[in-house]
């Protein structure tokens, strides 16, 4: 019996077949970003707020977000397909609460802040000891010591002696030094006086000194006057000026901002004399805006004679008056006065109203004086005698 011979059959492939029909499209996936469609307030760290977005769709309770203009916040929950409730992470460069975050931001997805870093190890350089908290490998030790270099290292500066001064010093190795003050090689040009300690000599304006080597020849160097009767006067801020002397016959005298020379704004008495001649009938003299008022004496001798007094609107306005006093020296002269002064008013004496001022001088009167003062009736003026004396 024998065994059946093994058979090999080859399968060839046909011909390919027709492309099929396309598969349907996947849906569209969903966008990790949105805006947000309202302006809403910035909350407190650690609180709330509601917001409208474009779609919620992507976000889930728990997620970091990051809002453009507001910073990091965190999703407390999804309200629903277009609103989400934030929580503020207080993370450093958001925004302060309560600042109102505009419509129209861009809202995506955020990381979490990692834990704070810190510096550890030894320290170096100028530094010595180990981080966080290293200190300065050289500092002061000592009162007064300064904290200085030498170009490389930090180094330090011994307080000098009392009365010394700090200088610039290439020489020494950190570039400063305690020392006296040396006015010879300084940038103070001049020399000390012997009486000082120095070597005479005189320090000049320009260098603080006054150029000078005596107290008059000092104060003049530096005193701005430059004439006769010239004053010193605090200007703008007390800076010292010039006043130079006043016209003759003005007095020194305040302005209210600065002292000045003017007219003697003292008011005064105007002293003025008339001759008694042939023909002598009216006063003239009139006192000046700072007179109080003005005092006649009559000289010359005549036997009587009768004066016209200067108009009472000369001495006196609405509000107030000047006073006049007519004195005789002019021997054994009568000198009468009438009732009706120059300006055409009123002259009064004692007695009845239509009086006039009472007579002065005439045998055994010599100076005998009366005085006026003339006033406004609320109409027009007159003259009033108000005293007669023997002087």
């Amino acid at each position: 019996m024998s065994c059946a011979s093994q058979t090999n059959v080859v399968i060839a492939p046909g011909p390919r077949g027709l492309p099929g029909t396309d598969g349907t499209n996947g849906t569209d996936g969903v966008n990790a970003y949105t805006t947000t469609t309202s302006g809403f307030t910035m909350p407190a760290v650690s609180s709330t707020v509601s917001v409208s977005v474009g779609s919620t769709a992507w976000l889930s309770t728990g997620q970091t977000v990051y809002v453009e203009d507001a910073g990091y916040l965190t999703v407390s929950s999804v309200t629903d397909a277009t609103t989400v409730v934030l929580t503020n992470l207080g993370y450093p460069g958001n925004a302060a609460p309560t600042t109102v975050i505009a419509t129209g931001r861009q809202f995506s997805a955020g990381g979490l802040q990692g834990p704070s870093g810190s510096t550890t190890g030894a320290a170096g350089g100028d530094l010595t000891g180990t981080y966080p908290n290293p200190t300065l490998a050289v500092k002061p030790t000592a009162q007064g010591q300064l904290l200085t270099s030498n170009g490389t290292t930090l180094t330090t500066q011994t307080l000098g002696t009392d009365g010394h001064v700090l200088h610039a010093n290439s020489a020494v190795a950190n570039g400063i030094e305690y020392s006296a003050v040396d006015l010879a090689s300084s940038s103070v040009t001049g020399v000390l006086p012997t009486a000082n300690g120095g070597t005479g000599g005189t320090l000049p304006i320009a260098n603080g000194g006054t150029g000078q080597t005596t107290a008059t020849a000092a104060f003049d160097a530096l005193s701005p006057m430059t004439a006769l009767g010239d004053l010193i006067l605090g200007g703008t801020s007390g800076a010292n000026t010039r006043l130079a002397l006043g016209a003759s016959g003005t007095v020194l005298s305040s302005n209210g901002t600065t002292a000045v020379w003017q007219t003697n704004p003292v008011s005064g008495c105007k002293l003025a004399t008339a001759a008694i001649t042939t023909g002598f009938t009216t006063v003239t003299v009139t006192p000046d805006t700072d007179d109080d008022g003005v005092m006649i004496v009559f000289t010359g001798s005549f036997s009587s004679t009768t004066v016209t007094l200067p108009s009472a609107s000369a001495y006196a306005t609405t509000t107030h008056s000047k006073f006049l006093t007519l004195t005789s020296a002019a021997g054994t002269t009568t000198i009468n006065f009438s009732s009706t002064d120059s300006g055409g008013y009123t002259a009064r004496g004692p007695g009845s109203s239509s009086a006039a001022p009472t007579s002065i001088g005439g045998s055994s009167k010599y100076h005998e004086s009366i005085t006026l003062r003339p006033w406004y009736t609320g109409s027009t003026y007159e003259w009033l005698q108000v005293s007669k004396s023997l002087t």
